[in-house]
């Protein structure tokens, strides 16, 4: 015998990439301020590349110069997102994955980034949150072609 949750989770995979759908257009259109919006408050990244972690606060200072660039024309900035794993539930979710930001520049530049991330996210009154982002290490592309 089987005993199932009172809640159903076959709605939070389309509702978390809802949320990626979000922080990828905010990167795309340079709307900084609806891109921190996707996070909660309190969140950590954990850099893998550089051995440190701090508040995400911390982080926005770093990337504010890219969406203000984006927004302003001087690059197109975008984001892809494969997972090799997604474990949920109807308020929290950890994911696994890699993901490909790449910018464009005025000359048809185009500058790769493919990196090996988990995000670890919390549900509040009903939106996703992502209250850890953890940049493991950086990857390729033939990494990348590897996942579904």
């Amino acid at each position: 015998m089987s005993i199932q949750p009172v809640w159903a989770t076959e709605n939070v995979p389309d509702e978390l990439d809802a949320a990626w759908e979000k922080i990828k257009k905010t990167i795309s259109d340079g709307n900084f301020h609806s891109f921190k919006t996707a996070y909660h408050r309190d969140a950590v990244l954990v850099n893998g590349i550089t051995n440190k972690s701090y508040p995400i606060k911390n982080a926005f200072s770093g990337w504010k110069q890219g969406f203000d660039d984006t927004k302003s024309g001087e690059i197109s900035a975008h984001l892809k997102i494969k997972f090799s794993q997604r474990q949920f539930d109807n308020s929290s979710a950890h994911e696994t994955g890699i993901f490909h930001y790449y910018t464009i520049d005025k000359e048809g530049q185009q500058n790769d980034s493919y990196v090996h991330f988990e995000s670890l996210w919390v549900k509040k009154n009903n939106k996703w949150l992502m209250i850890m982002e953890y940049q493991k290490s950086r990857t390729d592309k033939s990494e990348w072609d590897k996942l579904k």
